[in-house]
């Protein structure tokens, strides 16, 4: 059996007194698409800054493309960020530089050649409706356009791993779906991705697996979006 691209092995994060994780195992592999749902609060975001690395567990262990956290070296962990597309709710951008050059920033940095990056780059920003806004700096962006421009800087190099944090939320019905169809493809190509949502009926039945999570524990996994309500 292939090793999975992401695993949460019995992973506890705590702060302080705070319980923010509490013995959360979950598996996501190549062509998977893991949806994570549930009220504000219950801990969808942390596990996505658990399996990046940006918020290491308390107890337990994460793999993230072939290496386990803790434990892993900083050329380890170099080569997982290399391959991991990441969009956090706090849309990061680079000011001063144009919206093309974001996405081409992205490619680079996951090795793809100049000519490769402005190609892929290009395409993205059309797909999402920015390739007009291409010459554009973020400051001029509307907060839709900020998170559809980080959207495409984590698309374009199409990654192994994808981790999205409410990809949708900013946008209107009809452009969350231009993004849903774009994340259906990277993941029929190869990509696994976990993605948190509060609009789960959005995903449908695209996703492979849904997991729903109340006060930092797993409550339930099933197969595509579960008919009930999720507070």
């Amino acid at each position: 059996m292939a090793e999975p691209s992401i695993a949460l092995e019995d992973v506890e994060v705590r702060v302080k007194d705070c319980c923010i994780l509490d013995d959360v195992s979950l598996t996501s592999g190549t062509c998977e698409w893991t949806l994570l749902v549930g009220p504000s609060g219950c801990g969808k975001s942390t596990i996505l800054r658990t399996i990046n690395g940006l918020c290491p567990p308390s107890k337990g262990r994460v793999l993230n493309l072939g290496t386990w956290l803790p434990g892993r070296n900083r050329h380890e962990a170099r080569k997982a960020w290399r391959s991991t597309g990441t969009v956090l709710q706090e849309v990061a951008l680079f000011e001063t530089r144009t919206v093309l050059t974001n996405v081409e920033l992205g490619c680079r940095a996951a090795g793809l050649p100049a000519d490769k990056a402005r190609s892929e780059a290009l395409t993205w920003l059309d797909r999402l409706g920015l390739v007009d806004r291409a010459a554009d700096y973020p400051a001029s962006l509307s907060g839709g356009q900020r998170q559809r421009v980080a959207l495409a800087r984590a698309f374009a190099p199409r990654p192994r791993l994808l981790l999205l944090d409410e990809p949708t939320s900013a946008l209107d019905q009809v452009t969350a779906q231009v993004v849903l169809d774009g994340i259906s493809e990277l993941v029929e190509n190869g990509t696994c991705v976990v993605m948190s949502s509060h609009r789960p009926e959005e995903v449908g039945m695209r996703c492979t697996r849904c997991v729903v999570l109340d006060g930092g524990r797993v409550v339930q996994v099933t197969s595509g979006v579960p008919d009930l309500a999720v507070p």
